[in-house]
């Protein structure tokens, strides 16, 4: 049974648990030990659409938390120059698209685009099934049109911040001190936690939220470490905070991702400030030459050569990969900690969600208690998880045509693919990814799953790797050539024409930045 409940490590993963646990477990006491000494990292600035119900779980109004945050909202992600140096952009719009004869926009368009001969460029599909991409282009957010998907930028340490209040006034006590000693029992679980203050701190289940060290999870119970680096070659990151010098202009609701010549930066605009990143191998560029190339692209891209050679360089290690298990005896660990995938899909918030969600109730659902079997089917679940998103991530740099540069020939040609990856992908070439794959790739299911539907064709067709049209399949009228997508093709063109007549009204939405300084900020300019 668990009475008594410590979390190791502060930040938006340590705050994010205390926060969720604390509003719907009873009868438990949660305790957060974090040292006043222990640097935060919190350049997790990008999110998902699922923060969204996360923040709503808790009872929380955008109003209050998201200026405490400098929050801003994200439309899309967008990617340059993943699949070749031409500039072509990549995008990851969050809003449903729409659909005829119960089949979605991205099948008709595949119809097209294999049928049609004028139709040929692949990247017209963002626009042919959602206003997202143009509503990004002209500074605009989804956020003013209602029933639309986002997802935030925000201040990961702010986050953290507010979600400790919160924490607090749902009974969580905190601690700030730091951890001397780790004691085990004679099982090998953790008995108590010795602090430097002279304290003892005991639970019956440990959460470890201590990041990159791990200091539960892998230093005291010395589970297995498994890398992902023959899959993901970053290593290294570089993150500066910048100004603005045009806030209407700069303040776009989207995260750039441009890739370079050795990895990528990402561009995230806050309220008050930009934040800009290079996850890069070191394998290839030292770490002065990353931040020379990263302050140049970054000359080129924003200008203003001035706040570029004044920002300040931050060079982050990146510990890329995961624990074989993630629950291990009476511990649980929970963000950096338990495992990082590099941030290309801005996943590092939803996977402390994930987790956190996924403790939450299994412990709810026993009482308060759980077993080995809980243990085990957690661990299945997160695993499993995390897989999958490196699979994905994968899918940006695998699938190039690119080879201008050692990191990119190598990234081409000497990736490692998972088996459960190279499944997803055989059937892509018969088949665009939709939720009903879902069944044929167990990813955690309804517990912690990532699924295999619209980002993945959104980014397998930017990638180039599209459904194959054979002959079979146009004789049986399987995959794209069935009867419903056939039969609607001329629905399907009144519908893009629709959508096109709302692209023309989308200049008399308000930019992004006014949207947000009338109906979050008060009227505040920062």
């Amino acid at each position: 049974m668990v009475k008594n409940i410590v979390i190791v490590g502060g930040g938006s993963a340590g705050w994010m648990t205390a926060a969720h646990l604390s509003n719907i477990l009873s009868d438990i006491s949660i305790t957060l030990v974090e040292s006043p000494d222990v640097p935060i990292i919190g350049v997790g600035e990008s999110t998902v659409p699922p923060i969204v119900d996360f923040m709503k779980s808790l009872g929380m109004d955008e109003k209050d938390w998201m200026p405490a945050c400098k929050a801003t909202y994200k439309s899309s992600i967008c990617f340059r120059d993943f699949h070749g140096t031409d500039g072509k952009r990549m995008w990851f719009p969050f809003s449903n698209t729409w659909s005829v004869n119960g089949r979605p926009a991205n099948l008709h368009w595949l119809y097209r685009f294999l049928t049609d001969k004028n139709f040929n460029d692949r990247f017209s599909i963002y626009d042919y099934c959602t206003l997202v991409p143009e509503i990004c282009r002209q500074g605009k957010t989804v956020r003013s049109l209602p029933g639309s998907a986002y997802a935030y930028h925000l201040d990961a340490i702010a986050l953290g911040q507010y979600l400790k209040k919160f924490s607090m006034g749902k009974g969580v006590r905190h601690v700030a001190d730091t951890i001397q000693r780790v004691v085990q029992a004679e099982d090998g679980s953790i008995r108590s936690l010795e602090l430097e203050s002279g304290n003892t701190l005991e639970a019956d289940l440990f959460v470890d939220c201590s990041g990159f060290r791990s200091l539960l999870i892998g230093q005291t119970l010395k589970e297995t470490f498994e890398d992902y680096y023959d899959s993901l070659f970053n290593d290294k990151a570089i993150a500066m905070r910048l100004p603005f010098e045009n806030r209407e202009k700069e303040m776009v609701s989207y995260t750039m991702c441009s890739a370079l010549s050795s990895g990528w930066v990402w561009t995230i605009p806050l309220y008050n400030r930009m934040g800009s990143g290079y996850v890069y191998s070191s394998k290839y560029l030292s770490a002065d030459q990353a931040e020379a190339e990263f302050r140049g692209f970054l000359k080129r891209y924003l200008g203003g050569d001035n706040r570029i050679d004044d920002a300040q360089a931050k060079h982050l290690d990146i510990r890329v990969g995961k624990y074989r298990r993630t629950w291990v005896k009476n511990c649980v660990a929970i963000g950096l900690s338990a495992g990082f995938i590099e941030p290309l899909e801005s996943t590092g918030l939803q996977i402390v969600q994930s987790q956190v969600f996924l403790l939450g109730e299994t412990l709810r659902a026993g009482d308060n208690d759980y077993n080995c079997v809980d243990a085990g089917i957690y661990n299945k679940s997160i695993t499993d998880l995390l897989d999958s998103i490196r699979d994905f991530l994968v899918c940006h740099y695998a699938l190039t045509s690119r080879e201008d540069t050692p990191y990119w020939h190598d990234v081409k040609y000497h990736t490692r693919l998972s088996e459960a990856l190279i499944g997803k992908l055989a059937l892509a070439r018969s088949m665009m990814p939709s939720a009903g794959n879902l069944h044929m790739f167990d990813t955690g299911g309804a517990l912690a799953g990532f699924g295999f539907n619209d980002g993945w064709y959104y980014i397998l067709t930017g990638m180039n790797h599209l459904p194959m049209a054979t002959e079979k399949q146009r004789m049986m009228g399987m995959g794209v050539f069935e009867k419903p997508i056939v039969d609607g093709a001329r629905e399907a063109a009144r519908m893009v024409q629709r959508l096109e007549q709302e692209k023309r009204k989308v200049g008399q939405l308000p930019s992004h930045y006014a949207f947000l300084r009338d109906n979050i900020y008060g009227g505040a300019e920062e």
